[in-house]
C-alpha cells in the first residue's frame, strides 16, 4: 500500500510540475530607462533597462533575448541577451540590453543627438522563457524617445558652470 500511494504522489507530482508551463501569460517587458554610454560620430554605445514583469503564479527563468532597434526609423543596431535572469511569481525584475547602434547609414543622427534633439527609438524582437518545463518563445516591441541629458560644462579651473 505504501508503494502505491508513494508512485501516486511522484506522478503526482511530475504531471503538477510538468503543467505548470501548460497555464502561462507572456512576461510583460517594459522599457524603463536609455543611458547613453557613448556616443561618437559612427556609433553608440546604449544601455535599455527594461522591467520583466512575471503575471504567472510560478517561477520564470528569461533564457534570452534577440533584439533590433531602430533611431528615427531606420535600423541602427541589435544583439543578442544570453544572461539567464530570474523572475520570481507575480514579480518583476530588472534587464539591463546593452546596443551598440550603427550611425554610418543614418547621416546626421549623431549630430542631432549631440546638438540637442530627440530621437525616436524602437526596440523589437523575440525573448525566451523557461516555464515550467516547457521553453516559451514570444516577440516584444517597444517604442519612445530618447532625449538628451542636459550637461554642465566647466571652464579648467573655474567655479562657473553653464548647462549645454
Amino acid at each position: 500500500m505504501f508503494r502505491i500511494r508513494a508512485a501516486f504522489l511522484l506522478v503526482l507530482a511530475m504531471v503538477t510540475t510538468g503543467c505548470t508551463g501548460l497555464f502561462f501569460e507572456e512576461p510583460v517587458i517594459t522599457l524603463r530607462e536609455i543611458h547613453v554610454r557613448q556616443l561618437s560620430l559612427t556609433d553608440a554605445d546604449l544601455l535599455f533597462v527594461a522591467e520583466v514583469k512575471n503575471p504567472n503564479g510560478y517561477e520564470l527563468r528569461l533564457k534570452s533575448i534577440d533584439y533590433t532597434v531602430h533611431l528615427n526609423n531606420r535600423e541602427t543596431g541589435g544583439g543578442a541577451l544570453r544572461k539567464e535572469v530570474t523572475v520570481a511569481a507575480s514579480s518583476s525584475a530588472p534587464v539591463e540590453i546593452p546596443v551598440t547602434a550603427r550611425f554610418g547609414s543614418l547621416g546626421g543622427v549623431a549630430r542631432l543627438y549631440l546638438a540637442g534633439q530627440e530621437l525616436s527609438y524602437k526596440i523589437e524582437g523575440k525573448a525566451l522563457v523557461k516555464a515550467g518545463l516547457f521553453d516559451r518563445a514570444f516577440p516584444f516591441s517597444r517604442t519612445g524617445v530618447i532625449a538628451p541629458k542636459k550637461t554642465e560644462i566647466r571652464k579648467p579651473g573655474s567655479q562657473e558652470a553653464r548647462t549645454g
